[in-house]
């Protein structure tokens, strides 16, 4: 068992993998089933329009219809058919009987067996242009998956860093809880060695060990909170080997003013692409409704054999040559249909100027959101030195005596609360860049990919 156990853990280091950004973003935009999804939804919408478009070149069929009946209109129908009818089949056979008789043979026949085979060819002609206005809303269609993969993908992309950042961040808490341990095991260690040598009372041993003990349960509740953040990064990449992460990313990029900014996240935004294919798609909807004010025009062609029989006799075959011309003179519902097509249009562009709004604002709320945290960094950084200043002072006056265990134990709080709150500040400055970058309508680009 002791094999078996030793054996997994050294498969476990041999496998273990350290991630940074750039090969997490790989992975996970590799192996996204919902990016995979929105792949196959890009393929379903070029189906579509192949099937639009192969509407052009008509149906061609092979029909074969067999039935068998004593009806008498059908049975008649079908001697005519096959070239098989008599005038017995008229009732002349009984012309001797009067004018008013019952012709028997016509309207009592016997059973018969109608095979009716035949190849047909059916071709809209002219729809109204219909067709080729089904066809660019297809192509609409295409074009508005490929911008919401994309879009998927910034999503996507965003998250994996903030999930990355996130495991980043719980690493650097973790690393700083082992330093606070190292700390305290010291303090600790020299107030037992005082109180050995009658320097200070067990007051002072017994808060560096409360202070102690609860460093020791804030580490493991940071090893909990890693161990988490790479559960979550795991899933999203798809790999279960990831042990570690390496340091925090931000994204770099040129600030403009901000009305620059604003013109250039109206140019790059997925979503106003996709107000403007709906717009688009809008329109070629008012000229489908009013495909109904043309003529439609079609053929039908069919060549085939008629019999009792199935056979290639050519004395059974027929064709048939169809042009039909269909023009709706009244209809009320087209009116209505056209109108509420106008109005479905008017409501999407009302959508493209309440979107364009929202986006400034989305902006404005970005750029402000990212100077307070630049601002909040800059005085946590100021802070945490200022703090681990104040507690090396702490050290050597507690050495010296000349202040209490108290006082050292809330400076030794002070600089591990001020080295939490510095994290903090870099992993919001990171989002804040991320979300900026991503309100601005970029894909985010690794230092490889530049």
């Amino acid at each position: 068992m002791k094999k078996i156990y030793l054996s997994l853990l050294i498969s476990h280091f041999c496998f273990a993998q350290t991630i940074n950004f750039s090969e997490a973003l790989k992975q996970s935009l590799g192996n996204s089933k919902d990016l995979k999804k929105q792949e196959l939804n890009i393929q379903i919408s070029k189906e579509d329009t192949n099937s639009i478009t192969a509407s052009n070149y008509g149906v061609l069929s092979l029909n074969s219809n067999i039935s068998r009946t004593n009806h008498a209109g059908y049975v008649f129908m079908g001697k005519l058919s096959s070239r098989e009818a008599t005038f017995k089949d008229f009732g002349f056979s009984q012309m001797n009987e009067g004018i008013n008789t019952t012709p028997k043979d016509l309207n009592y026949p016997g059973d018969r067996t109608a095979i009716n085979n035949f190849v047909s060819y059916d071709l809209p002609l002219f729809t109204g242009f219909k067709l080729e206005n089904y066809k660019d809303i297809s192509k609409l269609q295409e074009k508005a998956n490929e911008i919401l993969y994309n879009l998927d993908k910034k999503n996507l992309e965003f998250e994996v860093l903030k999930a990355y950042n996130g495991a980043v961040l719980s690493k650097d808490y973790l690393k700083t809880m082992k330093n606070a341990q190292k700390n305290i095991e010291f303090i600790h260690n020299s107030a037992l060695e005082f109180h050995k040598n009658g320097l200070v009372t067990k007051i002072d041993v017994n808060e560096a060990k409360v202070y102690m003990l609860n460093v020791n349960s804030k580490l493991v509740e940071a090893e909990n909170n890693f161990n988490l953040s790479l559960a979550y990064l795991k899933f999203l990449t798809s790999n279960e080997l990831i042990s570690d992460v390496e340091g925090i990313q931000n994204i770099y990029f040129d600030f403009e003013n901000e009305e620059e900014l604003y013109k250039k996240a109206l140019e790059k935004r997925d979503e106003v692409s996709l107000q403007k294919i709906s717009i688009d798609a809008n329109n070629k909807n008012i000229d489908i409704q009013k495909s109904s004010y043309y003529p439609q025009v079609f053929t039908h062609l069919e060549y085939g054999v008629n019999d009792n029989r199935f056979t290639s006799d050519q004395d059974k075959d027929y064709y048939m040559a169809l042009l039909g011309i269909s023009l709706i003179i009244f209809d009320g519902s087209r009116n209505a249909l056209v109108e509420k097509a106008k109005l479905e249009e008017l409501k999407s562009k009302l959508d493209y100027e309440k979107l364009k709004d929202g986006i400034k604002l989305e902006l404005e709320k970005a750029m402000l959101n990212y100077k307070a945290k630049q601002a909040i960094l800059k005085e946590k950084i100021e802070a945490k030195e200022l703090a681990n200043e104040v507690l090396n002072q702490a050290k050597l006056q507690y050495k010296n005596r000349l202040i209490s265990m108290t006082t050292l134990i809330n400076q030794e709080t002070n600089y591990e609360k001020s080295q939490t709150m510095l994290l903090e500040a870099i992993y919001e400055n990171s989002l804040a860049l991320a979300n900026l970058n991503l309100v601005l309508g970029k894909n985010i680009k690794t230092g490889e990919e530049k």
